[in-house]
């Protein structure tokens, strides 16, 4: 067997095992898709208030999770 042959042997078996990772990530992304971050409406009461008293006037208009 030559250098050549085995490297080439070598890249098809990497690209092949690459390439049903790739499939098999698909496939989870599928079965358990990403869920947007749900705020709690007492959060939201927690904050509003909080805010009404440090800050008289102000409004919360957006709240957002970070990860």
């Amino acid at each position: 067997m030559s250098l050549l042959s085995a490297c080439g042997i070598a890249f098809l078996a990497v690209f092949v095992l690459l390439s049903l990772l790739a499939g098999l990530m698909q496939l989870i992304t599928i079965v358990f898709p990403k869920r947007e971050p749900r705020i709690e409406s007492s959060l939201v009461a927690a904050v509003s208030s909080a805010v009404a008293v440090l800050i008289p006037g102000a409004r919360v208009t957006k709240l957002e999770e970070k990860p």
